[in-house]
Protein backbone atom coordinates (compact mmCIF):
# COMPACT_ATOMS: atom_id res chain seq x y z
CA UNK A 1 0.00 0.00 0.00
CA UNK A 2 1.20 3.70 -0.64
CA UNK A 3 0.05 6.93 -0.37
CA UNK A 4 -0.08 9.75 -3.24
CA UNK A 5 0.33 13.19 -3.05
CA UNK A 6 -1.49 15.48 -5.71
CA UNK A 7 -0.65 19.00 -6.56
CA UNK A 8 -1.08 21.34 -3.39
CA UNK A 9 -2.73 18.29 -1.56
CA UNK A 10 -3.18 18.38 1.84
CA UNK A 11 -4.30 15.26 3.74
CA UNK A 12 -4.89 15.73 7.52
CA UNK A 13 -5.71 12.50 9.85
CA UNK A 14 -4.11 13.61 13.44
CA UNK A 15 -6.62 13.06 16.51
CA UNK A 16 -6.34 13.72 19.94
CA UNK A 17 -5.71 12.85 23.64
CA UNK A 18 -5.18 14.09 26.87
CA UNK A 19 -6.61 16.69 29.93
CA UNK A 20 -7.16 16.59 33.61
CA UNK A 21 -7.93 18.64 36.41
CA UNK A 22 -9.14 21.18 38.97
CA UNK A 23 -9.80 24.13 41.30
CA UNK A 24 -7.55 25.24 44.09
CA UNK A 25 -6.66 27.32 47.10
CA UNK A 26 -3.12 27.88 47.86
CA UNK A 27 -2.02 25.02 51.03
CA UNK A 28 1.62 23.88 51.30
CA UNK A 29 4.45 25.33 49.31
CA UNK A 30 6.12 22.17 47.70
CA UNK A 31 9.39 22.10 47.10
CA UNK A 32 10.03 20.25 44.39
CA UNK A 33 8.25 17.99 42.07
CA UNK A 34 8.59 16.17 38.62
CA UNK A 35 5.63 15.42 36.31
CA UNK A 36 4.66 11.78 34.42
CA UNK A 37 1.70 10.75 32.38
CA UNK A 38 0.34 8.40 29.95
CA UNK A 39 -2.63 8.39 28.14
CA UNK A 40 -4.89 5.41 26.21
CA UNK A 41 -7.17 6.64 23.26
CA UNK A 42 -10.32 5.48 22.55
CA UNK A 43 -11.49 4.43 19.38
CA UNK A 44 -13.49 8.27 19.55
CA UNK A 45 -12.09 11.30 19.91
CA UNK A 46 -11.62 10.80 23.51
CA UNK A 47 -8.93 9.58 25.98
CA UNK A 48 -8.41 8.56 29.32
CA UNK A 49 -5.42 10.00 30.94
CA UNK A 50 -2.90 8.97 33.89
CA UNK A 51 -0.47 11.83 35.60
CA UNK A 52 1.58 11.44 38.63
CA UNK A 53 3.29 14.29 40.27
CA UNK A 54 6.46 13.02 42.41
CA UNK A 55 7.20 14.92 45.76
CA UNK A 56 10.81 15.32 45.15
CA UNK A 57 11.26 17.99 48.10
CA UNK A 58 12.28 17.41 51.99
CA UNK A 59 8.34 18.21 52.67
CA UNK A 60 5.27 16.36 53.00
CA UNK A 61 2.18 17.58 51.03
CA UNK A 62 -0.50 17.43 53.22
CA UNK A 63 -2.18 19.36 50.94
CA UNK A 64 -1.99 20.25 47.03
CA UNK A 65 -3.28 21.63 44.39
CA UNK A 66 -1.87 20.71 40.97
CA UNK A 67 -2.23 22.81 37.60
CA UNK A 68 -1.39 22.36 33.88
CA UNK A 69 -2.34 23.84 31.09
CA UNK A 70 -3.09 22.19 27.55
CA UNK A 71 -1.99 23.68 24.05
CA UNK A 72 -4.56 22.12 22.10
CA UNK A 73 -9.01 21.84 22.62
CA UNK A 74 -8.76 19.07 25.29
CA UNK A 75 -11.46 19.24 27.80
CA UNK A 76 -11.54 17.04 30.68
CA UNK A 77 -14.99 15.72 31.21
CA UNK A 78 -14.29 13.66 34.52
CA UNK A 79 -11.60 13.19 37.20
CA UNK A 80 -11.72 10.85 39.86
CA UNK A 81 -10.22 11.55 44.18
CA UNK A 82 -9.99 15.11 43.11
CA UNK A 83 -11.92 18.10 42.85
CA UNK A 84 -11.34 19.83 39.52
CA UNK A 85 -12.17 23.02 37.32
CA UNK A 86 -11.17 23.91 33.54
CA UNK A 87 -11.28 27.06 32.44
CA UNK A 88 -10.12 27.83 28.86
CA UNK A 89 -6.93 25.66 28.52
CA UNK A 90 -5.95 25.68 32.20
CA UNK A 91 -7.00 23.18 34.52
CA UNK A 92 -6.66 22.53 38.19
CA UNK A 93 -7.43 20.08 40.58
CA UNK A 94 -7.28 20.09 44.28
CA UNK A 95 -6.83 17.06 46.57
CA UNK A 96 -9.51 15.56 48.87
CA UNK A 97 -9.60 15.86 52.76
CA UNK A 98 -9.75 12.40 53.18
CA UNK A 99 -6.27 11.48 50.92
CA UNK A 100 -3.44 11.13 52.81
CA UNK A 101 -0.20 13.35 52.74
CA UNK A 102 2.30 12.92 49.74
CA UNK A 103 5.32 12.31 51.09
CA UNK A 104 8.46 12.67 49.48
CA UNK A 105 9.58 10.00 47.15
CA UNK A 106 5.99 9.50 46.92
CA UNK A 107 3.49 10.46 44.08
CA UNK A 108 -0.14 12.56 43.77
CA UNK A 109 -1.78 10.57 40.96
CA UNK A 110 -4.49 11.69 38.58
CA UNK A 111 -6.90 9.68 36.72
CA UNK A 112 -9.28 11.52 34.25
CA UNK A 113 -11.08 10.98 30.90
CA UNK A 114 -11.13 13.85 28.44
CA UNK A 115 -12.02 14.41 24.83
CA UNK A 116 -10.67 16.68 22.18
CA UNK A 117 -10.70 17.53 18.49
CA UNK A 118 -7.25 17.85 16.48
CA UNK A 119 -3.93 17.58 17.99
CA UNK A 120 -3.49 15.68 21.83
CA UNK A 121 -0.36 16.85 22.59
CA UNK A 122 1.26 16.50 26.57
CA UNK A 123 -0.10 19.66 28.47
CA UNK A 124 2.29 21.86 29.74
CA UNK A 125 3.16 24.36 32.52
CA UNK A 126 2.80 21.51 35.22
CA UNK A 127 2.81 23.09 38.79
CA UNK A 128 1.74 21.73 42.96
CA UNK A 129 0.84 23.93 45.45
CA UNK A 130 2.34 27.43 42.66
CA UNK A 131 5.97 25.67 42.00
CA UNK A 132 6.82 24.13 38.74
CA UNK A 133 7.08 21.00 38.34
CA UNK A 134 9.99 19.11 36.00
CA UNK A 135 9.00 17.39 33.13
CA UNK A 136 10.54 14.53 31.80
CA UNK A 137 11.33 14.45 27.86
CA UNK A 138 7.56 13.98 27.07
CA UNK A 139 6.38 10.83 24.77
CA UNK A 140 8.03 11.91 20.94
CA UNK A 141 7.61 10.55 17.64
CA UNK A 142 11.47 10.15 16.32
CA UNK A 143 12.70 10.78 12.81
CA UNK A 144 16.13 10.07 11.76
CA UNK A 145 16.08 13.03 9.71
CA UNK A 146 14.29 16.20 9.11
CA UNK A 147 15.39 17.54 5.86
CA UNK A 148 15.90 15.49 2.29
CA UNK A 149 17.09 16.55 -1.01
CA UNK A 150 16.22 14.27 -3.95
CA UNK A 151 16.37 14.49 -7.64
CA UNK A 152 12.95 15.06 -9.51
CA UNK A 153 11.70 11.51 -10.67
CA UNK A 154 13.74 10.19 -7.59
CA UNK A 155 13.39 8.15 -4.50
CA UNK A 156 15.08 8.85 -0.62
CA UNK A 157 13.96 7.20 2.83
CA UNK A 158 13.89 7.62 6.53
CA UNK A 159 13.12 5.87 9.29
CA UNK A 160 10.68 6.40 12.21
CA UNK A 161 10.31 4.81 15.87
CA UNK A 162 8.86 6.02 19.03
CA UNK A 163 10.72 7.79 22.47
CA UNK A 164 8.44 5.62 24.66
CA UNK A 165 6.75 2.13 24.29
CA UNK A 166 2.89 2.98 24.10
CA UNK A 167 -0.03 1.38 25.94
CA UNK A 168 -1.60 -0.29 23.84
CA UNK A 169 -1.17 -0.49 19.83
CA UNK A 170 -0.78 2.78 18.34
CA UNK A 171 -1.46 3.97 14.61
CA UNK A 172 0.59 6.42 12.82
CA UNK A 173 -1.26 9.15 11.63
CA UNK A 174 0.56 11.01 8.46
CA UNK A 175 -0.57 14.91 7.33
CA UNK A 176 1.03 15.99 4.19
CA UNK A 177 1.38 19.65 2.57
CA UNK A 178 3.01 19.45 -1.21
CA UNK A 179 2.92 20.50 -4.57
CA UNK A 180 3.83 18.09 -7.58
CA UNK A 181 3.64 14.62 -7.26
CA UNK A 182 4.51 12.16 -4.49
CA UNK A 183 3.80 8.65 -3.42
CA UNK A 184 5.20 7.64 -0.11
CA UNK A 185 5.08 3.32 0.92
CA UNK A 186 4.15 2.29 3.39
CA UNK A 187 0.51 4.32 3.80
CA UNK A 188 0.32 2.14 7.39
CA UNK A 189 1.80 1.38 10.14
CA UNK A 190 1.30 0.24 13.89
CA UNK A 191 3.58 0.58 16.97
CA UNK A 192 3.26 -2.05 19.77
CA UNK A 193 4.18 -2.01 23.30
CA UNK A 194 6.71 -4.80 22.01
CA UNK A 195 8.40 -3.31 18.94
CA UNK A 196 7.44 0.72 19.69
CA UNK A 197 11.39 1.42 19.33
CA UNK A 198 11.96 -0.72 15.71
CA UNK A 199 12.24 1.60 13.30
CA UNK A 200 9.85 1.70 10.80
CA UNK A 201 11.74 2.68 6.85
CA UNK A 202 9.65 4.69 4.73
CA UNK A 203 10.14 5.47 1.03
CA UNK A 204 9.46 8.83 -0.55
CA UNK A 205 9.45 9.27 -4.67
CA UNK A 206 9.32 12.49 -6.60
CA UNK A 207 7.39 11.93 -9.56
CA UNK A 208 8.24 13.24 -12.76
CA UNK A 209 6.22 16.30 -14.20
CA UNK A 210 6.63 18.90 -17.08
CA UNK A 211 7.06 22.07 -14.99
CA UNK A 212 10.35 23.78 -14.24
CA UNK A 213 9.39 23.74 -10.24
CA UNK A 214 11.28 22.42 -7.25
CA UNK A 215 8.55 20.72 -5.56
CA UNK A 216 8.22 20.36 -2.06
CA UNK A 217 6.14 17.69 0.69
CA UNK A 218 6.13 18.32 3.94
CA UNK A 219 5.09 15.23 6.28
CA UNK A 220 4.00 15.49 9.61
CA UNK A 221 3.88 12.28 11.42
CA UNK A 222 2.04 11.99 14.83
CA UNK A 223 0.49 9.11 17.38
CA UNK A 224 -2.08 9.97 19.84
CA UNK A 225 -0.33 11.76 22.61
CA UNK A 226 2.87 12.01 21.72
CA UNK A 227 5.11 14.84 19.98
CA UNK A 228 5.07 14.33 16.16
CA UNK A 229 7.52 14.21 13.82
CA UNK A 230 8.14 16.60 10.79
CA UNK A 231 10.45 15.84 7.15
CA UNK A 232 10.40 18.15 4.35
CA UNK A 233 11.43 16.41 1.36
CA UNK A 234 13.03 18.96 -1.31
CA UNK A 235 13.10 18.12 -5.36
CA UNK A 236 15.21 19.63 -7.37
CA UNK A 237 13.59 20.02 -11.08
CA UNK A 238 15.24 18.73 -13.64
CA UNK A 239 13.10 20.56 -16.99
Amino acid sequence: MYLRFGCRAFVAALVGVLAVVAPATAAHAAAGCKATYSIQAWPTSGFTAYAQLWNTGDQPWNEYNIEFRFTGNQTVTGLWNHTWAQTGQSVTARSATWQPPVRPGQAATLGFTASHDGTNDPPVDWRVNGVPCATPNPPAVIADRDYVELQEGARQGFALWLSHPPAQPVTLHISTSSTGGWVMTPATVTFTPADWNHYRSFTVTSTQDADKVDDRLVLTLSVDGYVPASVTFQQIDDD
